[in-house]
């Protein structure tokens, strides 16, 4: 009977850690269980398969967010680098008919300096984040408004759209792209030097400053590296949608990015963030989001759910942090 009380307990505890380290995995699955029971057409491959490919983008924006968030930061600029990035690539490509390997580079860059801003005022002048990135975002917002003269970019170059509509072996080239940033950040924040000083930064920057960790040099890389994908998902979007445009990214898709990395288990308050977590964080909205168009309800339940899920994320946080 001894025995059979202590394996009880040893499963109960290992259920517990699995839940534990892949929350979002287990809330996707019974999410995708729940639609297939009660959500009618949501049961079907090719219902999947949008959902996979309406997922690839944003899942790169919401592994840079992820990144910011395990510093305790956050990036309210990050969907007005998307329409910045997005009007840029357009206009090199389309209207300035530039080779469209320099044209991404440029764009790239674009996300460089973005982060640098961020990161150094974060950093070096002590800006709060959350006053530092909004302000920047409706700089470059304004910025792409004036470079653009307010005007979209319609009808991209087609060899410039095949970079993100032809397949590989089946596969849509835009998952492939995702899959192989996945992978590398995977590894980035999982199994590398990088990635566990960032948590350590996250959980507390003083102990870590003094355990030799190079903190600044954590807080302005996580803020360049979360632009550089917000200017990649800029152009990825454009490419999507064969338009180029200011209003591409905006406050709304920082949000729902926000929503993913929350979903996905990122602590609000630093120190906690994976790219499972973001991967299936994101596939999770998009599940809700599906489940909403599937069934005709009015499409604004979908932004107060976003809400009641920021919302909630945050009393627990506060609740667990008072515990502990």
């Amino acid at each position: 009977m001894g025995k059979e009380q202590k394996t009880m307990e040893n499963n109960k505890q290992a259920l517990r850690m699995f839940v534990k380290k892949n929350g979002s995995v287990v809330v996707f699955a019974i999410l995708c269980i729940a639609a297939a029971i009660f959500v009618p057409r949501f049961a079907s491959v090719n219902n999947f398969l949008l959902i996979i490919k309406q997922s690839a983008i944003p899942v790169i924006a919401c592994i840079g967010m992820t990144m910011v968030l395990m510093t305790g930061g956050i990036d309210l600029s990050l969907g007005y680098t998307i329409g910045l990035s997005s009007t840029i690539v357009g206009m090199l490509v389309k209207t300035h008919e530039m080779a469209y390997l320099p044209a991404i580079l440029i764009t790239l860059g674009v996300g460089v300096v973005i982060g640098l801003i961020n990161g150094f005022c974060v950093q070096a002048i002590k800006v709060p984040a959350f006053i530092t990135t909004l302000g920047t975002g409706y700089i470059i917002y304004g910025i792409a408004e004036i470079v653009s003269h307010g005007e979209s970019v319609n009808r991209l170059p087609k060899g410039f759209l095949a970079i993100g509509k032809t397949e590989v072996f089946g596969v849509n080239t835009t998952v492939v792209i995702t899959a192989v940033i996945c992978l590398v950040f995977f590894y980035i924040l999982h199994m590398s030097t990088f990635g566990r000083n960032l948590s350590a930064f996250g959980l507390s920057e003083p102990a870590s400053r003094l355990s030799g960790v190079a903190t600044a040099k954590i807080n302005v890389l996580v803020y360049v590296n979360c632009a550089v994908l917000a200017s990649l998902v800029g152009i990825l979007l454009s490419i999507d949608v064969n338009c180029a445009q200011p209003t591409m990214g905006g406050g709304n898709y920082t949000f729902e990015v926000i929503t993913g990395a929350v979903l996905g288990g990122a602590s609000l308050f630093g120190g906690v963030g994976s790219v499972v977590g973001a991967l299936f964080g994101v596939m999770t909205i998009k599940v809700i989001g599906n489940c909403i168009n599937l069934m005709n309800a009015a499409y604004y339940l979908y932004d107060a759910i976003m809400g009641i899920i920021i919302l909630a994320a945050i009393v627990f946080e506060n609740v667990k942090n008072r515990k502990l």
